[in-house]
């Protein structure tokens, strides 16, 4: 069932969202997850996060490659995607580096069927940030960005924060649609206590 409520004069959305996946809203629905300004300006940063790393980090940047594999999607994952069921996609996770501190969680999915055209390329990366290749492409278009908070139950939340001893209570995180050649692919950044220390 999926119902409507409104809240702070803003229709929102009541799906049931599976336990192990937040619950994403867009900009104008921010507000209801209660985020701090600090983290209101972080998620709604534009531009490339790549290259403001880089440049606060005095070139001190790496990626370090978590896996990459081919799996199935996530509920919410095919839902933006607009894919059915059992659908396979690329699915790079990586951390991102600054002074050898992570900043960064980012877990990319990129659907079977856009591999056979002109995303194929992205799946061979290796260390490269996958930020840098697109913000360089000409063809490339920046569709829409969700936000979400990440908790515990979260499997990205359990996956960003495998490497800390004492996890933070909450993450703040937000995922971006980008489509070369009308391709799409699904890129989400979560930003670990770390960022920006």
């Amino acid at each position: 069932m999926t119902g409507t409520r409104k809240s702070a004069g803003i229709y929102f959305c009541a799906m049931n969202f599976p336990p192990s996946e937040p619950r994403w809203v867009s900009r104008q629905q921010l507000s209801l997850l209660h985020p701090g300004h600090a983290q209101r300006q972080l998620l709604t940063s534009s531009g490339s996060l790549t290259k403001k790393i880089i440049q606060h980090c005095d070139g001190a940047f790496s990626v370090e490659v978590l896996s990459q594999q081919f799996a199935p999607l996530r509920h919410t994952e095919r839902t933006r995607l607009r894919l059915q069921a059992g659908q396979l996609g690329n699915i790079r996770t990586v951390r991102l580096h600054c002074n050898q501190h992570p900043w960064v969680f980012a877990h990319t999915v990129i659907p079977y069927s856009a591999l056979r055209r002109s995303l194929r390329r992205l799946t061979h990366l290796g260390s490269r940030s996958l930020g840098a290749v697109l913000h360089r492409s000409r063809v490339m278009e920046r569709s829409h960005v969700e936000y979400a908070r990440f908790q515990p139950q979260h499997t990205l939340y359990q996956q960003a924060t495998a490497h800390l001893k004492q996890p933070p209570k909450v993450l703040w995180g937000r995922r971006i649609l980008y489509r070369i050649d009308g391709n799409p692919l699904l890129v989400h950044e979560l930003f670990l206590p770390e960022f920006n220390q």
